[in-house]
C-alpha cells in the first residue's frame, strides 16, 4: 500500500542529509496534498445506464498537488527548478479532477479508466461512455456499449498548461493552474519563441496571431522575424524552413482586455511559392511570427499530475491532509478477474486503463517515453495503454515556452517539437539520426511497461507518418514488442467520419478550404471493441485481436507517388453530388503528399532540418478503385461507394494543392456506366451492387465479420452500421 506522507514529514524528509542511520524513505516525487471534493450527484439524475449493474455518481473535484524539485523521478520536468517553492520546498499546482464511479462498489469492478482530456474536453464521455452531460443527461441507452456496463470507474483530470482550470469539470472545462518559472533572482525568464498562424486553420479574427506567451517587451522589437509564404516546400519539393517567404513589416502588439497580447498585422502585397513565383495572399497564408516572450510556464507538470493522481486513487488511502480517498470502498467491489478475488484487497483498484485520443494519443506515447509510468512505489501506473490516433508523434509539453496543443502536419503547424526520434515503442538504433532510443526504453529498464494497443487512421499515415512506428525510419519493416498492439483503420480521415449511412456526398461549394467532400470512414467503434479486449489481455492474459496494418514486405506499404500506391487517375471524373446525385465534374490532381520529416533540432525558436537526414515515410497501397487494401477495413470500406482517402488537398483561396489540415476525401462512384466518364478506371454502384438489398447484405456481412474478429461490438454493428445502410439513398442505387 502506498504511504501517505504529511507535508509536515515531507518537509523532514527534503531536509534530511545523507550519512544518517536513519531509515526514513526519502521524500517522495510527488503528494496529493489534498483532493478537494466540490460536488458528488448522481449522474444521469440518477438513471441506470443501460447494462449497468447500478447507477452512477460523478465527483467534481480539485486536485492540490505537491513535487519535490529534487527527485530523481521529476528530474525530466524542464524548469521546476525555477518554480516558486512553498515552505517545505515543494512546487505547488492544482488541477481539475471528474470521477464516474459506480454509486455503490457492489455495483463496481476493480477497473480505472483514464480518459486524458483533450484541450480540456472529456472526449471519453461521447466515444466510449455514452449518454448525456454527466450530472443531468439522459444515461447510455440499450443500444450503446458504453464502458458503464463493465462497471469501470472513468476518471478525467487537467494536465495542459493553456486549459485554464474551472473547478466544475463535470460539466466545463477540465484545467490546471500551473506555476511559471522565473530567474532565482525572481526576474522573469525570456527566450525567443515561435507562433505560427494560419487565418483559415486559425480562425477567429483576421491577420490577429494571439500570443502563448507574452511578450518580454511591447517596445522592444529587435528580435522579432515576421515571415510569409505559402508553403514550407522548396524548389526541390523538400519541407524546409528556409522555403521562400517574405517580411511581414506592418503589425503591432496589442494588449487584450483579459491581459493577453496579439499581434495585429497587414498581409504584405505578395508571398512567394516553392518555385520562388508570387502571388497574393490568401486564407492558407502561412505566417512564421518569432519574437522575445517571457514567463514559461511549466507545462511539463503534466505528466506529473496525472501519475499522481492515479496511482493516489489507486493505492492511497488518504490526501496528505487526511481527507480519505473518494474511492477507498473500491476494495469491497468485484475484483478484475471476478473470480478468486482477494478477501482483502489492499488496493482500490487491480487495473488502470489510459486512454487518450489525438493530443491525448500523443500525451500518452509521450507519457510513457518520459518515464512517468513509475510511481512512487516502483509499480505502474497503468497496467495498459491505448493511444488513440498519436501516429508516430509524442508532445510539446515538457519544453520552455511550450505549446501543447500543436502537432505536426503537411502544410499547419509542421514545425513543431514533438515529431523527432524515437517513433517506436522497441529499443531500436535510428539509421538515420544515429540514436539510439524507443518509447518503452525507461519503463523496459524498471519493469513499469504497460500492454498497449496503438490505434491510427489513414489520415495518421500520411500527415502524421505512421509507417514509422512499424518501420526503421529508412523504409524497412520492424517487429513489434510483445506486449504492443498496432492497428490501422484505412479510409479514414484524423478520428474517422461519421459514417456512410445515405451514402450521399456533396461536393464543397467553390471558396471551400478542401477540394474534396471528407471522408465519413468511421473508426471510433473499433476503439470501442478494443478497450474490453485490453483490459482482458491484461487481467487473464487473453490475446487480443492481432495487429492490422500495412508491411513493407507483403507489398501493402509504398511510397507515396502514384505509380507505387497504385492510385487511379480521377483528373477527369464526373461523380453523384447531392441529395438528387447530379453528375458533377470532379479533377483530382493526385499529388502524394506527405508529411516529410527530417533530422530536426528544436532546441531554438527557430527550426534547423538537416535535409540530409531524411526519414523515409511510407503509406498504403490501395486497389484498383483507390481504397485501401490493409489495416481494418470498415464496413464502408469493404462495401463502398466512393474512393476514401485518409488525404485532401486544400482549395483555391486557401493555400491550394497543399495538404488540407487533418481531413480526408471521398471521391464518389459513378452511379451506372451509363453516368460515369470515358477517363474514369473506377467501377459503378450499379456494378458492385445489384440493388439496396444486396448492398445491405453486404454491408452487414462485412459488420458481422469485424465483430468476429474482435474489430467490432456486437451492439455497434447492429445499431450503427446494419442500421445505417438501410438508409442508403435510391438516387445511389436505385434498384431494391
Amino acid at each position: 500500500m502506498k504511504t501517505i506522507i504529511s507535508m509536515a514529514a515531507a518537509t523532514a524528509l527534503l531536509c534530511a542529509c545523507g550519512g544518517s542511520d536513519d531509515d526514513t524513505p526519502p521524500a517522495p516525487a510527488g503528494v496529493i496534498d489534498q483532493l478537494e471534493v466540490v460536488s458528488t450527484a448522481d449522474a444521469y439524475n440518477g438513471a441506470t445506464p443501460a447494462g449497468a449493474a447500478g447507477p452512477y455518481s460523478v465527483i467534481t473535484g480539485i486536485v492540490h498537488g505537491k513535487l519535490n524539485p529534487s527527485h530523481p523521478d521529476n528530474a525530466g520536468i524542464v524548469d521546476l527548478a525555477n518554480a516558486p517553492v512553498d515552505a517545505n520546498g515543494y512546487v505547488s499546482y492544482t488541477t481539475d479532477v471528474v470521477i464516474l464511479r459506480p454509486k455503490s462498489a457492489a455495483n463496481a469492478r476493480r477497473v480505472l479508466f483514464y480518459d486524458v482530456v483533450n484541450r480540456g474536453n472529456k472526449l471519453a464521455q461521447n466515444s466510449f461512455v455514452g449518454g448525456g452531460a454527466l450530472p443531468t443527461g439522459a444515461a447510455p441507452d440499450a443500444s450503446f456499449p458504453s464502458l458503464l456496463r463493465y462497471g469501470y470507474t472513468v476518471v478525467w483530470s487537467g494536465w495542459q498548461g493553456g486549459v485554464a482550470q474551472t473547478g466544475n469539470g463535470a460539466t466545463g472545462s477540465v484545467g490546471v493552474s500551473f506555476p511559471v518559472a522565473t530567474n532565482k533572482d525572481g526576474t522573469p525568464i525570456t527566450g525567443l519563441s515561435r507562433e505560427e498562424y494560419i487565418q483559415d486553420y486559425a480562425g477567429g479574427t483576421p491577420n490577429v496571431i494571439p500570443l502563448t506567451y507574452a511578450p518580454a517587451s511591447l517596445t522592444d522589437k529587435s528580435e522579432v522575424t515576421f515571415t510569409a509564404r505559402q508553403s514550407w516546400l522548396n524548389a526541390a519539393g523538400k519541407q524546409d524552413y528556409a522555403a521562400p517567404s517574405v517580411p511581414v513589416t506592418t503589425w503591432s502588439y496589442v494588449t487584450n482586455a483579459n491581459g493577453s497580447v496579439s499581434v495585429q498585422f497587414t498581409p504584405p502585397a505578395a508571398v512567394p511559392t516553392p518555385s520562388g513565383a508570387s502571388v497574393p495572399p490568401d486564407a492558407g497564408t502561412i505566417y512564421s511570427f518569432v519574437y522575445r516572450a517571457k514567463d514559461p510556464v511549466v507545462m511539463g507538470i503534466g505528466f506529473a499530475a496525472v501519475r499522481d493522481l492515479v496511482s493516489y486513487l489507486r493505492t492511497g488511502t488518504a490526501d496528505a491532509k487526511g481527507t480519505a480517498n473518494p474511492l477507498n470502498d473500491m476494495k469491497q467491489a468485484a475484483c478484475a478477474a471476478g473470480t478468486n478475488c482477494p478477501a482483502s484487497p489492499t488496493t482500490n483498484f487491480d487495473v488502470a486503463i489510459g486512454e487518450g485520443i489525438s493530443q491525448s494519443g500523443r500525451f500518452m506515447r509521450d507519457f510513457l517515453y518520459q518515464g512517468f509510468n513509475k510511481d512512487a512505489n516502483g509499480n505502474k501506473v497503468f497496467d495498459g495503454m491505448m493511444p488513440n490516433i498519436p501516429a508516430s508523434r509524442k508532445t510539446w509539453v515538457n519544453w520552455r515556452f511550450a505549446q501543447g496543443g500543436r502537432w505536426s502536419k503537411q502544410h499547419e503547424d509542421h514545425w513543431m517539437p514533438g515529431d523527432q526520434f524515437p517513433f517506436t515503442y522497441g529499443t531500436l538504433t535510428d539509421p538515420v539520426s544515429g540514436k539510439t532510443d524507443g518509447l518503452m526504453k525507461n519503463c523496459l529498464a524498471n519493469s513499469t511497461c504497460p500492454k498497449i494497443m496503438q490505434l491510427d487512421g489513414s489520415f495518421e499515415w500520411w500527415g502524421g507518418r505512421a509507417s514509422l512506428v512499424v518501420t526503421d525510419g529508412a523504409g524497412h519493416d520492424i517487429t513489434l514488442p510483445d506486449n504492443v498492439r498496432y492497428y490501422l483503420v484505412s479510409g479514414t480521415q484524423h478520428g474517422g467520419g461519421s459514417g456512410v449511412t445515405t451514402g450521399v456526398i456533396t461536393e464543397p461549394a467553390a471558396g471551400s478550404m478542401c477540394q474534396f467532400a471528407s471522408s465519413p470512414v468511421s473508426q471510433t467503434a473499433v476503439e470501442r471493441a478494443l478497450i474490453p479486449a485490453l483490459e482482458n489481455w491484461i487481467v487473464k492474459n487473453t490475446a487480443p485481436p492481432a495487429s492490422q496494418y500495412p508491411t513493407v514486405a507483403s507489398g501493402q506499404l509504398v511510397a507515396s507517388d502514384r505509380a507505387s500506391v497504385n492510385f487511379p487517375d480521377l483528373s477527369n471524373v464526373t461523380v453523384p453530388s447531392g441529395a438528387a446525385a447530379t453528375p458533377t465534374p470532379v479533377s483530382l490532381n493526385y499529388s502524394g503528399n506527405v508529411n516529410q520529416l527530417f533530422v530536426t533540432d528544436y532546441s531554438n525558436a527557430v527550426p534547423v532540418a538537416d535535409l540530409s537526414k531524411q526519414y523515409t515515410v511510407l503509406v498504403p497501397k490501395v486497389d484498383a478503385n483507390g481504397n485501401e487494401t490493409s489495416g481494418i477495413k470498415m464496413p464502408e470500406l469493404a462495401v463502398p461507394v466512393a474512393t476514401y482517402t485518409g488525404w485532401n488537398l486544400r482549395g483555391t483561396g486557401h493555400a491550394v494543392g497543399e495538404g488540407c489540415s487533418s481531413t480526408g476525401s471521398a471521391i464518389p462512384f459513378a452511379v451506372s456506366p451509363a453516368t460515369k466518364a470515358a477517363s474514369d478506371p473506377r467501377t459503378t454502384l450499379a456494378q458492385l451492387y445489384s440493388g439496396r438489398a444486396d448492398y445491405q447484405g453486404k454491408f452487414g456481412a462485412a459488420a458481422d465479420a469485424l465483430v468476429a474478429a474482435g474489430y467490432l461490438t456486437a451492439l455497434d454493428a447492429t445499431n450503427v452500421y446494419k442500421a445505417g445502410s438501410s438508409s442508403i439513398s435510391t438516387a445511389l442505387i436505385p434498384a431494391p
